[in-house]
This record gives structure tokens, sequence and C-alpha cells, in this order.
């Protein structure tokens, strides 16, 4: 989430989830003008990914990274989003998920658009 640590604490404490909330110091880091992703990011970030429970106060560009280091390491991974800036993670994540109230952006990236209805 782009949202602060405690945010997301509460919200894994909701779910029943573990509670290590990582920022975004240690993610990788892409310049989109060096060409294709590296195919080591999976290998260099992915133990320290899966190690966390989550990930608070990251940008647009480290939820994508972390999806690609997941993917490199053979996960299955799902992201949720609701705002155009997720709209890349969630069109590369196996399955991407729009929360209620989402933007058309995000609606139109992800797989499963869920309402409130």
């Amino acid at each position: 989430t782009g949202d602060h640590k405690a945010i997301a604490v509460d919200m894994c404490h909701q779910l029943n989830m573990g509670d290590r909330i990582e920022g975004c110091e240690g993610l990788p880091t892409y310049d989109p003008a060096a060409g294709a992703l590296p195919k080591t990011i999976g290998a260099e970030f992915g133990p320290m990914i899966e190690a966390a429970d989550g990930f608070a106060q990251v940008f647009p560009e480290h939820k994508f990274l972390i999806v690609e280091a997941l993917q490199q390491r053979g996960w299955m991974v799902g992201m949720t989003g609701d705002g155009v800036n997720d709209a890349p993670a969630l069109k590369k994540a196996g399955v991407g998920i729009a929360v209620s109230g989402a933007t058309d952006a995000a609606r139109a990236a992800s797989d499963i658009v869920l309402t409130d209805e």
C-alpha cells in the first residue's frame, strides 16, 4: 500500500494476517530507460519480499517490481488497487483486483472488479 505503516498493520490484523510490514527501503528500483526488466530481480529481492507480510508507503513502481520479483520466483500474484497509479501492477499481476470505487484505469487493468453491491 501507499498508505502509512500503521494502516497496513491494522488491515493485517483485521484479515488475521501477519503484521511484518516493510517500507520501500531495500525494494528494487528500475530505470525504464535501461530497457527490459532485469531477470535477476526475483533472485536479488525475492527472499526479502517473501519474508514480509506486506509493504507500506511504497510507490507505484515498487508495487510493479514486487509483482515482477514474485513472478520470477514462480508465484501466482494477486494485486489489489484503486488508482490510476496502480494500473501497471494490476495489469502485470496474475490476478488484478480493482476494489470498490476504483478509477476507470484501475478497473480496465484488472481481471476482477469488486463492488459494494
